[in-house]
């Protein structure tokens, strides 16, 4: 072997082992990002319980906002038919759909002022995902078995698996009948929807 591919081929391996090291890191930058974000929004979540300013308490709503990725979860929910729907009324959609998580915890303030997490591991699904797992505990609830599931690039929340039942899933389903009742007025879909 002469002295340039002896060269060549050492740069490659050193190229190769710098590509690996800074992959890895990136991927633990991922799940430490991830683990953060759980903490941080089941931390907002007990501040929002415990508040009884009601501007403080839309500040906290505000925050959990921008930790969901609501585009995702609606588009999901809704299907294909999300693509035929207006700007107007996606806006409105995603509006109700986050109230209507807002008005679940004001149901469950109690025991939402006092939510544990226990984390038990993060993993990156591919490149996108990232899921932490673990249990939580409440006044009423004891080591419930939960999956965060987040977007790695965004850092956001994308859907939340409660004792492997996917919340995203369940709404699609929920939703499934009156979707296809309604597939020529969205509007009229979200008005009988969210009017229980």
């Amino acid at each position: 072997m002469n002295k340039m591919n002896l060269k060549n081929y050492w740069i490659s391996k050193l190229i190769i082992i710098l590509g690996v090291f800074f992959l890895n890191s990136a991927n633990a930058d991922n799940k430490i990002n991830a683990s953060q974000q759980v903490s941080n929004f089941l931390n907002t979540i007990k501040e929002f319980a415990s508040e009884k300013d009601s501007l403080i308490k839309i500040k906290r709503s505000d925050q959990l906002l921008d930790m969901v990725d609501l585009e995702f979860m609606s588009k999901v929910t809704v299907g294909k038919q999300w693509k035929t729907v207006d700007d107007s009324e996606k806006i409105i959609f995603k509006r109700k759909l986050f109230n209507k998580f807002i008005q679940f915890i004001d149901l469950h303030l109690e025991d939402f002022k006092e939510i544990k997490f226990q984390e038990k591991s993060i993993k990156l699904r591919g490149q996108k995902l990232v899921y932490v797992t673990g249990s939580i505990d409440t006044k009423k609830i004891k080591k419930l078995d939960i999956t965060w599931k987040l977007s790695s690039k965004e850092n956001k929340i994308l859907d939340v698996e409660i004792e492997k039942i996917s919340l995203i899933k369940t709404q699609k389903l929920e939703m499934r009948p009156l979707l296809k009742k309604n597939k020529n007025n969205f509007s009229q879909f979200i008005e009988i929807y969210f009017s229980n």
